[in-house]
């Protein structure tokens, strides 16, 4: 098979490899359809690298090179001997994280992680195109089966790789509404519902936020969105009704945020741009005992961007933790089957969100590595089939 490998930051080079070996509950699958993530990005720059070693040292690329991509798509070219539940030509989209599921150990031996819902935190955890093991940016791959969720109808595969990023969006607003904050959407006492939502950044994920909490959660209050592009503004105030805030050299974004809500602050803030110059400003945009969802990545929390400001204001603070979910009787995650559900049904529709397509391996240096800056790009797709 041909692969796309990550040989050193800013690098890739396209290599004939073994084709994987399918394992008697594995299936291997033809990648039609990746999502290009952020991560994809930071690891392409030099960044970020989850790939560690047993003392957590990242290993270099040079060393140990990596197949990227892990928002996945595709169809069943190869059956296990062992797996009964999947057949030839099934379209499946994939959850890349290895748990105790895809490990086959039965539930009464699940971790206290996948035991949980917390599949993506399993104390043996692995993942697909993050910490080293193969990705999507690739012909083809072996996984569990039970990593394998089928599509039931015709629905654009390009589409469905959108699974990943929305589980991550759902298990993070999830973690907000248990977590015991003052603050709530469906709060019964009107004092503690949250009224006003601000949402720092409008890539794909800061845009699946606001979809997700009009359609899914159905709230009906404020959302307030920053962001430096226009046209990222334009399309979140279309999409879910967002007040939007643009951001400039003059900007006084703590001002503009306080005016929008008589003063008082939001009770729900989501960091989904990772920007330092943001998280300096978060302390003076949320009331008292708010909850902040830190979600994008590439914050310094050094000097004045520090938590210092944030711990003082009392604030509930949630940490981005993937797309973990429950794990149903027949192992796989009930989280992915339910976010196709929401993509399958246009409950949250993302045909506005994917900008650039790209159809080779060969196209992936110009995707991680130049288009992203472009003003007018939000998501990117390599669709390898006609699908």
């Amino acid at each position: 098979m041909k692969a796309s490998m990550l040989v050193e930051s800013k690098r890739l080079e396209v290599r004939e490899l073994a084709d994987p070996e399918v394992h008697a509950q594995d299936v291997l699958v033809r990648l039609d359809a990746v999502g290009i993530c952020g991560s994809d990005v930071h690891v392409f720059e030099g960044h970020a690298n989850w790939n560690v070693d047993a003392g957590g040292t990242p290993i270099p690329c040079a060393t140990q090179p990596q197949i990227l991509g892990h928002e996945m798509a595709g169809e069943v070219v190869e059956i296990g001997s062992g797996v009964r539940d999947l057949q030839l030509g099934d379209r499946v989209i994939l959850d890349q994280g290895i748990n105790c599921a895809s490990r086959g150990r039965p539930p009464e031996a699940f971790c206290e992680y996948c035991a949980t819902g917390f599949s993506h935190h399993c104390t043996d955890y692995e993942e697909h195109g993050i910490t080293g093991l193969p990705g999507g940016f690739a012909d083809c791959i072996a996984i569990p089966a039970v990593n394998a969720i089928r599509i039931d109808d015709d629905f654009p595969l390009d589409l469905a790789t959108m699974a990943e990023p929305l589980g991550c969006v759902l298990h993070n607003l999830r973690l907000m509404a248990a977590g015991g904050a003052r603050f709530s959407i469906a709060a019964d006492d009107p004092r503690d519902r949250i009224k006003n939502i601000v949402i720092c950044g409008l890539g794909p994920s800061g845009q699946i936020f606001g979809k997700a909490l009009r359609s899914i959660l159905d709230f009906e209050g404020t959302i307030i969105v920053t962001d430096p592009r226009s046209s990222k503004l334009r399309l979140a105030a279309e999409s879910f009704d967002a007040t939007p805030i643009e951001i400039n050299d003059s900007t006084d974004v703590p001002s503009a945020i306080r005016e929008l809500t008589d003063g008082n602050g939001c009770e729900l803030l989501i960091d989904a741009c990772g920007s330092p110059h943001a998280w300096a400003d978060f302390a003076a945009i949320i009331r008292k005992q708010a909850t902040a969802v830190l979600y994008g990545f590439g914050r310094e929390r050094g000097a004045g961007a520090s938590l210092d400001r944030l711990q003082w204001r009392g604030a509930h603070l949630i940490t981005s933790s993937g797309a973990s979910g429950s794990i149903d009787p027949d192992g796989r995650s009930n989280l992915y089957r339910e976010c196709l559900s929401h993509l399958q049904s246009g409950r949250v529709d993302v045909r506005d969100l994917i900008t650039h397509r790209y159809t080779d391996l060969e196209n992936l240096e110009q995707a991680l590595g130049v288009d992203p800056t472009e003003p007018d790009y939000l998501k990117g797709v390599l669709v390898r089939s006609s699908d």
